[in-house]
């Protein structure tokens, strides 16, 4: 079915990791759930303050051994490339734009984002129909792979990654990987029973869609921004990246000398005295300044460290709301890997929003 009623469209993504090679790893994927019961406690402290720029999360990276999943732009051998499978016989595309277009088009909203070095080329098209037959020396972006894990009809895409454990592993390449975190496979598979529109048609946007999914080929977890394109549910149309979004992509990828100058916000959430872990904090402008062009202005967030700490980076001078709240819907923590990236059994939801 396709479902175009905001937020109950989902967007999924899986990560394989390799182990000692490119052939090697295994899944990392959860299903949504919904939790019924939240307790509220009542003392929150969440202290903030503004620093200079630093290497630091200011979003929601996919991890490896703790440190964020990102591919080697420096890389002669494992450099992104994506590879498309144009058919679409059997799945349900209409519009004026073809499958390739629509790719391009979203793979340039990201390289084409400020503060950003993030690149990627177009390969050879492929013929690969099945997910599990996908080479490990492509990245394939497919319509029709039927078998790819999308856990149900709700599910628009999916996208599958592979990273490298450490340095000295192959990339599938004919090289070898240089740092853990180094992502060294990406496909995205669309789900062919959904009604996908490529402009002018009727159905579930595609670059929508494709944009969200290019996120996580570059290594961006889901976000708990509602208004970022790496929120994990789908509205009808969304394009065009978010603050949020951007501090992302400039975080993996960054310029030697960026567009915009942007700063940090460091502080700690506590509840009682004890470190609160998973919390949403985000910091929302105030004003109504704009700080890049063509970019929406949205919070920037990120989640608590274990020991409650946390920092947002990519901030560009404004003044700005620090909030905390808990991941207790409209995301939750079966959306995002959070927990299981520092061996935690959850995020910690039991307080209320606070601000500072």
């Amino acid at each position: 079915m396709a479902c175009l009623t905001f937020p109950l469209i989902k967007l999924r993504r899986m990560r394989l990791r390799s182990i000692a090679a490119a052939a090697c790893g295994w899944m990392n994927w959860r299903p949504r759930l919904f939790p019924a019961l939240i307790l509220l406690l009542p003392v929150l402290t969440l202290a903030a303050s503004l620093l200079i720029a630093t290497p630091a999360f200011s979003f929601l990276p996919q991890l490896t051994s703790s440190q964020p999943d990102h591919w080697n732009l420096t890389s002669p051998t494992a450099f992104p490339i994506w590879d498309l499978n144009p058919s679409t016989s059997g799945a349900h595309i209409s519009g004026s734009q073809s499958v390739a277009q629509v790719m391009q088009a979203s793979f340039g909203t990201w390289t084409g984002a400020p503060n950003t070095a993030a690149s990627v080329l177009r390969g050879p098209d492929s013929s690969v129909t099945q997910e599990k037959n996908s080479p490990s020396n492509i990245n394939l972006i497919c319509f029709v792979c039927s078998d790819a894990p999308f856990g149900g009809t709700e599910t628009l895409a999916v996208t599958v990654t592979t990273t490298a454990n450490g340095p000295g592993a192959s990339d599938g390449h004919g090289g070898t990987t240089q740092f853990a975190g180094q992502i060294i496979k990406g496909d995205i598979s669309f789900n062919p029973s959904t009604q996908f529109d490529t402009g002018g048609g009727t159905g579930q946007d595609l670059q929508t869609v494709a944009t969200h999914e290019i996120g996580h080929f570059f290594g961006l977890d889901h976000s708990a921004v509602v208004r970022a394109v790496m929120f994990p549910f789908a509205p009808n149309v969304l394009t065009t990246l978010g603050y949020d979004d951007v501090a992302g992509i400039a975080s993996l990828y960054p310029q030697g000398t960026p567009d915009v100058a942007t700063g940090s916000i460091s502080g700690k959430v506590t509840l009682s005295g004890s470190a609160v872990f998973g919390a949403h904090v985000f910091a929302n402008s105030t004003t109504p300044a704009l700080a890049f062009t063509n970019i929406r202005k949205t919070p920037i967030g990120t989640l608590t460290l274990p020991d409650g700490t946390y920092t947002i980076s990519g901030v560009p001078p404004d003044s700005y709301l620090v909030v905390a709240e808990p991941l207790d819907l409209p995301v939750s923590d079966s959306d995002v890997s959070w927990a299981s990236e520092f061996n935690q059994a959850k995020v910690q939801t039991n307080f209320t929003t606070r601000w500072h």
